[in-house]
C-alpha cells in the first residue's frame, strides 16, 4: 500500500486526535493536545471520537478528517484486540484517505501490532509506544507518558509522532 504525502512541517496544520473509545485514551490524548498546545501552539488539534466502537470502519469520521485536517494521530492501542484496531484504522486513513497518520499505543503490544500492520500492507505504519497501561492512570501519570520517552526506542514519544507525521515513508 502507498503512504500518504507529509506536509513539511504541521505548522498552521489541522491534526486530528482520534479516541477509538477504549478506557482511559482520550485521556491520553488531552495530553498529546496539552503538548501540542505547550510546543507547537500554531497546530490545530481537535478530538474526534469513533462514532462506534473500534472494532468498526468510520468512513464519516475519516471523511470529516480528510475534508477537515492534515494529519491524524489514533489511538490507543491497549489491548490485545484494540492494538489491531488502532494500527487497522490508522492504515485505512493512511492509505484510503490520504491522511498522514500516526497509531499510539502501549509497549506490550508492540509484536502484534508489527504483525498487523504487515499484514495490512504497510509494514512500516507510523507508530509510537507509550507504557503500559493507560487505563486507570492518573493524569499527571499520562501527562508523564507523553512527555516522556517511548519505552521501545528511547526517544521523546513526541517527537517520534511529528517526525513520523512530517517525515516521507517509503511505499
Amino acid at each position: 500500500k502507498t503512504p500518504a504525502a507529509r506536509p513539511e512541517s504541521l505548522d498552521g496544520k489541522t491534526v486530528y486526535l482520534v479516541d477509538c473509545r477504549f478506557d482511559d485514551s482520550v485521556e491520553l490524548l488531552k495530553q498529546v493536545q496539552a503538548w501540542f498546545a505547550e510546543f507547537m501552539p500554531a497546530v490545530k488539534t481537535p478530538i474526534i471520537s469513533l462514532s462506534a466502537t473500534y472494532q468498526h470502519d468510520d468512513p464519516k469520521t475519516w471523511e470529516e478528517i480528510k475534508a477537515k485536517g492534515d494529519a491524524a494521530i489514533v489511538g490507543v492501542g491497549h489491548c490485545s484486540t484494540c492494538a489491531p484496531g488502532v494500527a487497522t484504522h490508522a492504515i485505512t486513513l493512511e492509505t484510503k484517505y490520504g491522511v498522514p497518520t500516526v497509531a499510539l499505543h502501549t509497549d506490550k503490544f508492540d509484536r502484534v501490532v508489527a504483525s498487523v500492520t504487515k499484514m495490512a500492507g504497510l509494514p512500516d505504519a507510523p507508530r509510537a509506544f507509550v507504557p503500559q497501561p493507560v487505563m486507570g492512570k492518573s493524569t499527571q501519570e499520562l501527562h508523564d507518558y507523553v512527555y516522556g520517552k517511548d519505552p521501545l526506542t528511547g526517544l521523546p514519544v513526541m517527537q517520534e509522532v511529528v517526525m513520523a507525521l512530517t517525515t516521507t515513508l517509503d511505499a
